[in-house]
């Protein structure tokens, strides 16, 4: 049987970033994807979490993943129930700046440790929400994952198509944290804008990763929306 939910990992996330979330979803069923460690395309990524959900079916994505969550909600508009937004942005584009280039410029360089140091750097605690069982979790991915892996899901982020005009026929949920210092109020607001969501849940704390920090809490939100009638 196909899942009612499939979760999208972000940038630095696994299949097991939300296993606590799928655990508390208890009847639910659930599958978390993960991120091929060749080339790929976030369309490509999208159009896999579409295909394995069944009819009716939601898809949550985070971060990197909320955005592959938008394209899929594109890709399959009549097949999904809809999809919740956590932590994520409109715009490939506004998120990342120039960045997008420099991410394209190192495509012919040998890839090292350089590049998960490069990471490191620009990660606060903030982005934990201040805990250490997070920032161990998160900073074990990075670990696990090779340079050249890591190197592909960023090169898959700055080659995103940019999204002009939402599904409104797709029920919608946006979560955002507070205190989440990688997306900015701008961007939140963009994105409110263009999806229009049915609901919009706020984390007081949790950082980049609320899922992580209170995946009882947050599995409760998907709960309730998902159990939600279609409106």
């Amino acid at each position: 049987m196909k899942p009612l939910v499939v979760f999208v990992p972000g940038l630095l996330g696994d299949r097991w970033s939300f296993k606590d979330v799928q655990e508390a979803l208890g009847g639910i069923p659930t599958l978390s994807l993960d991120y091929p460690t060749r080339p790929f395309s976030l369309l490509e990524v999208a159009r896999m979490a579409g295909e394995t959900v069944r009819e009716g079916g939601y898809i949550v994505g985070t971060s990197m993943g909320g955005y592959v969550a938008q394209i899929a909600a594109l890709l399959f508009p009549e097949k999904l129930g809809g999809v919740v937004l956590v932590n994520t942005f409109a715009s490939p584009r506004r998120i990342l700046g120039w960045k997008r280039l420099l991410i394209r410029a190192l495509g012919p360089i040998p890839k090292g440790e350089w590049l998960k140091r490069g990471i490191k750097v620009g990660m606060k605690d903030p982005h934990f929400g201040d805990d250490e069982r997070v920032k161990a979790y998160v900073l074990g991915v990075l670990e696990r994952l090779t340079p050249e892996a890591l190197y592909y899901r960023l090169k898959a982020l700055a080659d995103a198509p940019e999204i002009e005009e939402f599904p409104q026929g797709v029920r919608t949920m946006v979560m955002y944290s507070e205190d989440d210092p990688t997306i900015p109020p701008p961007e939140r607001r963009l994105l409110i804008s263009r999806v229009k969501p049915e609901k919009v849940v706020v984390c007081k704390t949790g950082g980049h990763f609320p899922y992580l920090f209170n995946p009882q809490g947050f599995a409760s939100s998907i709960a309730e929306f998902v159990r939600t009638e279609r409106l």
